[in-house]
């Protein structure tokens, strides 16, 4: 079996090495995710219990939480998960241009997690009746396995 395996990342190019790479650098991406799951849940209950009084705009906030929470993620995954795509896809020459494409691919791909975090808190909230932790947990995990792969092979390729 582990023949087999070897031979498979063998014939892809990679190494056991850029394996234990991958394995550390989605261990560093859940991190930054624990922090804006802190972040969007933080700035969720601040609304929610001090601004945003309704239970029918608790949408809103979470969607205000949530675009805190991708600042976060940009900032955390350019510098730390992503550090060594991030230093090769923008290079020597042009860099703010390529800056500028990154940005608006992580915003990109950041959207549509949006998408799947705010449809996912909103269904399991008021169609399934469970409570905003429930909702909250439903939404974050929706969205991780998206966010990581399309940052990974597109946002910062």
């Amino acid at each position: 079996m582990w023949y087999n395996i070897n031979n498979i990342y063998k014939a892809r190019g990679m190494s056991y090495k850029k394996k234990g790479e991958g394995i550390i650098q989605f261990i560093k991406f859940g991190l930054v995710g624990v922090s804006n799951t802190a972040v969007d849940w933080l700035v969720f209950f601040i609304l929610v219990n001090t601004v945003i009084l309704s239970t029918e705009a608790e949408p809103a906030a979470k969607a205000i939480a949530f675009v805190v929470a991708v600042i976060n993620s940009f900032i955390w995954n350019t510098v730390w998960t992503f550090k060594k795509e991030y230093k090769e896809s923008v290079g020597r020459e042009n860099k703010a241009k390529k800056n500028r494409i990154i940005f608006l691919r992580f915003v990109v791909v950041s959207l549509i997690g949006w998408g799947i975090n705010y449809m996912a808190f909103k269904y399991t909230r008021f169609n399934l009746d469970q409570g905003q932790i429930v909702a909250l947990v439903a939404a974050s995990a929706g969205a991780t396995l998206w966010n990581f792969f399309a940052n990974k092979f597109w946002t910062y390729k």
